[in-house]
């Protein structure tokens, strides 16, 4: 499905979204209950299409479906009870102009895999119900910086200067295989990104909206102090305080991406 039918789609059923993410919010109470289940669902979702359980557009509709829906639900638990459904139509575009472009590519990437038989359809060789919650090995996390673009795709020379140089960074056949997608434990992977991650970045926009209602006047980005916080969001946080919304949410403006576990401060 091309972008622009995706995106008509999804405004015809936009009521059908808000009122199934309303249910989502209501059933998981929290943000990091909502992520890990959704990240237990992209395990369902590729199983049931890799085993041929469902047809492709039946995979198509349903990655789609929770795409959005746990993207809204995400918000609606950042909102909390401060005019939900005002705030959810500001949400909306947001959420279809963050999501459905790449959401579409990588459809049609892996709609391409699957025709040219790189990714075969009944291939048992991941067990699925050997990976922990969040799609990855239990135990291992070295595929943390390996899933979606390869190093370097969107800023080469922050890259450089940050020591990851794309031209030595993930060049085995596997690690290129999972980040573009073209395994089974990439394709999950990616779905993860799609579904589960990017609750974490919906939220704190929900809680923004809030807090820009409430009167605050200025946000700060801290950045999560580790081995896997990026130069971007290094850099947010030395800004310390700014007018409030000059300042991106978390996974947004930085290399982290969904990854991304900045927390927005208000005052």
């Amino acid at each position: 499905m091309d972008l622009l039918s995706m995106v008509g789609l999804a405004t015809k059923r936009r009521s059908d979204y808000i009122s199934q993410a309303k249910d989502l919010a209501s059933k998981y109470k929290t943000q990091p209950n909502l992520e890990e289940q959704m990240a237990k669902q992209s395990k369902l979702l590729v199983a049931g299409l890799r085993d041929k359980l469902m047809r492709w557009d039946e995979y198509e509709r349903s990655l789609t479906d929770k795409t959005l829906t746990s993207a809204l639900a995400a918000v609606i638990l950042g909102i909390g009870d401060d005019k939900v459904d005002q705030k959810i139509e500001k949400a909306w575009p947001i959420i279809v102009g963050d999501m459905l472009p790449p959401l579409t590519q990588f459809l049609a990437e892996t709609k391409e895999y699957i025709d040219n038989g790189t990714l075969r359809l009944g291939d048992q060789t991941v067990d699925f119900a050997d990976l922990d919650g969040d799609g990855y090995d239990d135990g291992n996390d070295d595929h943390y910086h390996l899933v979606g673009a390869v190093p370097g795709a969107d800023d080469l020379e922050a890259d450089l200067a940050d020591g990851n140089n794309p031209a030595t960074s993930g060049t085995s056949r596997a690690k290129n295989l999972l980040a573009r997608g073209k395994s089974w434990l990439g394709t999950l992977n990616r779905v993860v990104r799609f579904i589960a991650n990017p609750t974490y970045s919906f939220f704190n926009l929900g809680d923004y909206m809030v807090k820009q209602d409430q009167g605050y006047k200025e946000m700060r980005r801290v950045a999560y102090e580790d081995k896997r916080v990026c130069v971007d969001c290094k850099e947010y946080d030395s800004m310390g305080w700014q007018p409030i919304g000059t300042l991106p949410m978390p996974g947004k403006g930085c290399r982290c991406f969904d990854h991304c576990r900045c927390h927005i401060e208000y005052r």
